[in-house]
C-alpha cells in the first residue's frame, strides 16, 4: 500500500507547530493559514511526481536528495528555520527549489492559487517557498527508508501518490500543472517502466522485435504530446539544432512480417530527407556566427545565471553572486541580440523562452527576500528588458 506523503508532510508541520509562523511570515490571516497550507502541499508533491516521471527528472532528484541527505535534516529543526518572518532561512532555502518543482508552469500555478485562496502573488510564492523544503525533507526521509535515492526508488515512491493527489488537487490546478489525467496515472508510471524494461531486454537478448501490448505509448507524460507536436511545427530553431532530422517520416518501414512498427523499441532511422524549406543556415548574423553557435552561447549565458541565482538565499549570498551575474549578463550583451535580424530573433524566441521563464521564476521568489531585489535588479535588469522585448 502506497504511503500518503501529503499526510506525512501535514504531520511534520503540525508536530513542529510552525504553521502559524509560516502563515505570519508570508502575510496570511490566521484563519486562512491551515487551508492555504493544505492547498499548497499537493501542488508541491504533484510537481515532484511529475519531475520523477521522466528518467532525466528522476536522476536530477536523485542528486538533490543525496546532497540533502549529507546535511542535517531540516525536519529536526523547523522552529529555528522559520524564525525571522519574511527573511526566514526556510523561505530562503525554498526560493531556489520552486523553479525545479514547478517548472515553466509556476506563473500559471501561482495565478490559480491566488484565485482559489484569495491571497496575493507574494503570499502564494512565500507559502510555496516556505513549504518546499519541508516537502523535500519528508520525501527524502521516506525515499531513504524505501531503499535509497536511486531514480527507480523515487519514481516508485512518487508515482504511488497519484490517487492521493487526484482527490486533493482541483481540476483547474491539474490542468495548469499538466496532470489532467492524474487518476489514470496511478498504475501507469511504474507498470509502463517495468514493461518497457522487460521488452527492451528481450529484444536485445533474442535479436528480434517482439509484438507489444496495445497502446503502450500511453504514458504518464501523454499530456506533453500536443505540445511537442506544436513545437515540431513551429520551432524552426530547434529543428535546425537537431540537424534537420524529422521525427516522423511517412515512408513504409521494411521489417519482418510480425513486427509492429508503431511500437517497436528499436527501429532503424529512416534516411534523412533534404530539408529544402529550411532557410536558417542562410541567415546572416553579426560576425558570421551561425544560429547553432548563437543558441549554444545563449544557453551558456542563461545556465550561468540560473545556477548563480539558485545559490542565493539572503542578502550576503546575493552580494557574493553579483560578479558572476555581471559576467553572465555581459556574455549575453556581447552577443548583440538587439542588432539581430528579425528572422533570427523570431527563430530564437521559442528557444530562449524556457530559459527566460526559469530565470523569471527564480527572480520572483528571490525578490521576496528583503534587500535581494535591490542587489540583483541593477545587474540583470537590462538583460531582462532586452529578452522581454525580443519575446514580444
Amino acid at each position: 500500500m502506497a504511503i500518503n506523503l501529503m499526510d506525512l508532510v501535514k504531520s511534520a508541520i503540525s508536530s513542529s507547530g510552525v504553521a502559524d509562523q509560516i502563515g505570519s511570515a508570508v502575510g496570511l490571516e490566521k484563519s486562512k493559514t491551515n487551508s492555504a497550507i493544505e492547498a499548497a502541499i499537493p501542488v508541491l508533491l504533484g510537481g515532484l511526481m511529475k519531475k520523477a516521471s521522466t528518467p532525466s527528472g528522476a536522476s536530477e532528484l536523485s542528486n538533490i536528495f543525496k546532497k540533502q541527505d549529507a546535511e542535517p535534516s531540516i525536519l529536526d529543526n523547523l522552529g529555528s528555520l522559520v524564525s525571522g518572518g519574511a527573511s526566514s532561512k526556510l523561505l530562503g532555502m525554498g526560493s531556489s527549489l520552486l523553479p525545479m518543482l514547478l517548472g515553466s508552469s509556476q506563473a500559471s500555478i501561482v495565478s490559480v492559487l491566488m484565485k482559489l485562496l484569495g491571497i496575493g502573488d507574494k503570499g502564494v510564492l512565500g507559502l510555496l517557498g516556505s513549504l518546499a523544503p519541508i516537502v523535500m525533507g519528508v520525501v527524502g526521509k521516506q525515499a531513504k527508508s524505501a531503499g535509497g535515492f536511486d531514480p527507480g526508488v523515487l519514481t516508485n515512491l512518487l508515482g504511488g501518490q497519484s490517487n492521493f493527489l487526484s482527490s486533493a488537487l482541483p481540476n483547474e490546478l491539474k490542468g495548469v500543472m499538466g496532470l489532467a489525467d492524474l487518476g489514470r496515472q496511478a498504475s501507469e508510471t511504474v507498470t509502463n517502466a517495468a514493461r518497457n524494461t522487460t521488452r527492451e531486454t528481450t529484444t536485445r537478448e533474442k535479436g528480434y522485435v517482439a509484438p507489444a501490448p496495445a497502446a503502450p505509448a500511453s504514458s504518464p507524460l501523454g499530456w506533453l504530446l500536443p505540445l511537442l507536436a506544436l513545437a515540431a511545427l513551429g520551432f524552426l530553431g530547434y529543428t535546425f539544432m537537431s540537424g534537420g532530422k524529422k521525427e516522423e517520416v511517412k515512408k513504409p518501414i521494411t521489417s519482418a512480417p510480425n513486427a509492429v512498427p508503431a511500437t517497436a523499441p528499436a527501429i532503424k532511422p529512416a534516411p534523412e530527407v533534404a530539408a529544402a524549406p529550411l532557410e536558417l543556415p542562410k541567415l546572416e548574423l553579426p560576425g558570421g556566427m551561425s544560429i547553432e553557435d548563437l543558441q549554444k552561447k545563449l544557453a551558456g549565458s542563461f545556465d550561468g545565471i540560473t545556477e548563480t541565482l539558485g545559490s542565493i538565499t539572503d542578502v550576503d549570498t546575493a552580494k557574493g553572486a553579483v560578479s558572476k551575474l555581471e559576467e553572465a549578463a555581459k556574455a549575453y550583451a556581447d552577443l548583440g541580440m538587439d542588432k539581430m535580424p528579425a528572422a533570427a530573433t523570431g527563430t530564437l524566441a521559442p528557444f530562449i523562452k524556457p530559459y527566460f521563464e526559469k530565470v523569471g521564476g527564480l527572480l520572483n521568489t528571490l525578490y521576496l527576500i528583503p534587500g535581494v531585489k535591490e542587489i540583483i535588479e541593477p545587474v540583470l535588469g537590462p538583460m531582462v528588458q532586452s529578452v522581454s522585448k525580443m519575446m514580444g
